[in-house]
């Protein structure tokens, strides 16, 4: 089958079988609960999220590498340094609380002491998360209120009302839950392993990470570190490939919760719980579904990229080197030039290998070859023709756009995904406050 066919966008599922749980969200999971309440941040709209364990949970999280740090991600980077466990979260949207100096970090604090009270459990079991506009305070009051209300509100079905309430220029919500069946469990005595998440994100998105929160939750019992190394690889492979604008934020987090279970040992040879041993069936399930939320809801965030029309993978292949191939691919994927001309349905080829050849990698133009979805247009640095072009152009016109570069030097391919820049990007972000 051609690069850039019509199968990129289906995950490609190679030991287990996913089942998707139909209008799932983080409470898909057992014994997860959330709630989403509107408590005046943001007028007229829910901004107020709380997610629940209804146990102490471990938790793995990946955090924002931008060194203006707002300070939810100080707090919770501190208690994750200090604690593997977690029990429960709390979001707000509207204000980023981000170079705010101490009064932030102090409101931070009052917001994980808030929820704790309301809950009845530790202040150190409370991580906090923030988004929206920079260099603005939340108001205290209203936080009050909210966190009480969200704490009265929490259930089993209220994924939903928590994914809404984290959005800021989102047009919609972004969630996703899956089972799979651990395959080898004895006849008669089915397995199955839920991984689900929420996440918000639709400008100021370029990870290492970027303006995007995502919360996820597994009922698979596994224990750090081995859950932190789990998160962080799914990461590198969807949050960390995807990119809006080019832009890094302040506030990004993702964060994974799983059940706690009895106490184990913290040494490297009983770092997974015991059903969770590497090699083991229930090891693989859980690292499939996992990485099959964490790429869904990167690919949602793209989607929903401001002003966005169109969802872009660009697949760089034959690379000499793997940094190779994610710089190439990236290069693509961040070129306005590129984003522009696909917003317009133009194919304007020569823009696409432009951005290859200015990204810093080992390349030899005589073995170039593009193609757009499984049309080849352009083969060893060569244009194939205004009638090939003309065919590849009409896939423009598509949502999903499947760009595919094959430099012909070695057996490296990275994957990125992105979207286009609209006239509706500059009307967004010209009018948005900062």
């Amino acid at each position: 089958m051609a690069p850039g066919s019509a199968w990129f966008f289906i995950y490609r599922v190679m030991s287990v079988k996913l089942e998707l749980i139909q209008n799932g969200g983080i409470t898909s999971v057992p014994g997860i609960q959330a709630s989403g309440v509107a408590c005046g941040l943001k007028p007229g709209e829910k901004d107020l999220a709380l997610i629940f364990s209804r146990e102490p949970a471990r938790i793995a999280a990946v955090f924002t590498t931008n060194q203006v740090k707002a300070a939810p991600i100080v707090l919770c980077r501190e208690r994750l340094k200090n604690s593997p466990n977690c029990q429960a979260i709390v979001i707000n949207s509207g204000y980023a609380n981000a170079c705010t100096g101490e009064p932030g970090m102090e409101l931070a604090k009052t917001m994980a002491a808030l929820t704790a009270e309301a809950l009845g459990i530790p202040p150190e079991l409370v991580w906090v998360a923030s988004t929206g506009v920079i260099g603005e305070l939340p108001p205290l009051e209203p936080l009050i209120q909210g966190i009480n209300s969200a704490a009265r509100e929490l259930n089993a079905e209220g994924g939903h009302a928590a994914a809404l309430a984290i959005m800021t220029t989102d047009t919609r919500p972004k969630e996703i839950a899956v089972r799979v069946k651990v395959e080898g469990c004895p006849p008669g005595s089915e397995k199955w392993i839920t991984v689900a998440g929420m996440a918000k994100g639709a400008g100021m998105i370029c990870p290492q990470m970027a303006t995007m929160l995502a919360f996820l939750a597994t009922d698979a019992q596994v224990e750090n570190p081995a859950l932190q190394l789990a998160l962080k690889q799914s990461v590198e492979t969807s949050f960390n490939r995807i990119t809006v604008d080019g832009d890094t934020s302040t506030n990004d987090m993702v964060a994974l919760l799983s059940p706690a279970g009895e106490k184990q040992t913290s040494s490297a040879g009983d770092s997974i719980a015991k059903s969770f041993q590497p090699c083991s069936p229930e090891w693989a399930a859980f690292l499939e579904a996992l990485n099959y939320v964490t790429q869904e809801l990167a690919k949602k965030i793209v989607e929903d990229g401001e002003g966005a029309t169109k969802l872009i993978e660009v697949l760089v292949k034959r690379a000499s080197a793997s940094e190779d191939a994610r710089k190439a691919a990236f290069s693509v994927a961040k070129s306005s030039l590129v984003k522009t001309s696909l917003s317009g349905g133009q194919l304007n080829w020569g823009r696409i290998l432009a951005a290859v050849g200015y990204a810093d990698v080992m390349l030899v133009p005589d073995k170039l070859d593009c193609y757009i979805g499984d049309i080849k247009i352009v083969s060893g640095g060569v244009s194939l023709g205004a009638e090939v072009l003309a065919a590849a152009e009409a896939k423009l016109c598509e949502p999903r756009i499947a760009i595919t570069l094959d430099l012909g030097l070695g057996e490296a391919e990275e994957r990125v995904w992105t979207c286009d820049f609209s006239a509706e990007y500059v009307r967004i972000n010209a009018d948005y406050h900062t």
